[in-house]
């Protein structure tokens, strides 16, 4: 019997197996996402190239950046490569220890907190995670968002050197730094392991009276207001549809051409359908300043679509 595998290789299997099966996809093969799931795996696990470009010239070996599954036997020599993004989220009291309140792991559900940890804890192992902290507000709304970047040298003499670590590992505290203008300071996050100190300026997300300083010059948002769109609103803006924002567009709600902002007070994602259907005639969408959209048909029934709620 196999060994049982550990969240964190779980995971990443799992990332493998759909980054594999969207390459799949994108070489033309058909069907839904399940079934190229299925052929995906049976690929990584084979060594195989399903691919029907690779197929229709005679190509062979496995998919290229390939290895074998987590636990999984001899893949033909395919080599390691695939590296997958997850979003996990998870409060700030459960990563410290001091809490035991589920987190969320995008494109899966609820993670139990015991889980969160082991997540979390798999992913201070690895220098290249990217950690980000959201400030919600009592409803779990977003209202400030910052990703974090390695403290510089002498920073910590500066500004001292924080609290111990919490029982998980983990600690946040002020790093005695204004951030940035309006929002929430600067903060130091410590993570398990012998890595440096993160160094997190926390800007805000509300755009009731907004300043526009991620406001792009052109027609395409930037790096940094495409994030903060996708962490107000995690999914499309539809109120019928959960796509997630990463694979959606930064759509205008005044159009471009007609004088509208690129910026968070006049923008959020949406799937490249509801896009098209906002564009036909009947279709309203008007964005609240609370970064709520209010979506009306061409019956005249409105419908909100709130900002993303997350765990707190």
């Amino acid at each position: 019997m196999g060994r049982e595998l550990p969240p964190d290789e779980v995971l990443a299997a799992d990332q493998r197996i759909s980054a594999w099966a969207g390459e799949l996809k994108k070489a033309g093969m058909e069907g839904g996402m399940d079934e190229l799931r299925a052929r995906a795996y049976l690929d990584l696990v084979l060594g195989t190239d399903s691919r029907p470009r690779a197929q229709d010239t005679d190509s062979a070996g496995p998919p290229a950046g390939a290895g074998p599954l987590p636990g999984a036997g001899p893949a033909g020599g395919a080599a390691r490569g695939f590296a997958g993004r997850v979003t996990l989220t998870v409060p700030l009291g459960t990563a410290a220890g001091r809490a035991d309140r589920p987190g969320e792991l995008a494109g899966h559900g609820p993670a139990d907190p015991w889980l969160a940890r082991d997540l979390l804890r798999a992913a201070a192992r690895n220098p290249a995670t990217t950690w980000c902290v959201t400030v919600t507000d009592e409803h779990g709304h977003a209202a400030g968002h910052g990703c974090a970047r390695p403290e510089p040298n002498g920073h910590g003499k500066r500004a001292g050197p924080g609290p111990p670590p919490g029982p998980a590992g983990f600690s946040f505290a002020p790093a005695s730094r204004d951030g940035p203008p309006g929002g929430y300071g600067t903060w130091r996050l410590r993570t398990p392991g012998p890595g440096p100190d993160w160094i997190v300026m926390i800007d805000t997300l509300d755009t009731r009276d907004c300043q526009h300083r991620h406001q792009a010059r052109g027609h395409d948002p930037g790096v940094r207001l495409r994030h903060l769109a996708q962490v107000r609103h995690a999914t499309c803006t539809s109120p019928v549809c959960r796509r997630p924002a990463r694979t959606c567009d930064f759509e205008h709600n005044m159009p471009y051409e007609a004088g509208g902002r690129t910026c968070l007070c006049n923008g959020g994602p949406k799937c490249r359908h509801d896009h098209r259907l906002k564009q036909q005639p009947g279709w309203t969408v008007e964005q609240l300043p609370d970064g709520t959209f209010r979506w009306t048909t061409p019956a005249g029934r409105s419908y909100d679509t709130e900002p993303t709620r997350y765990p707190i």
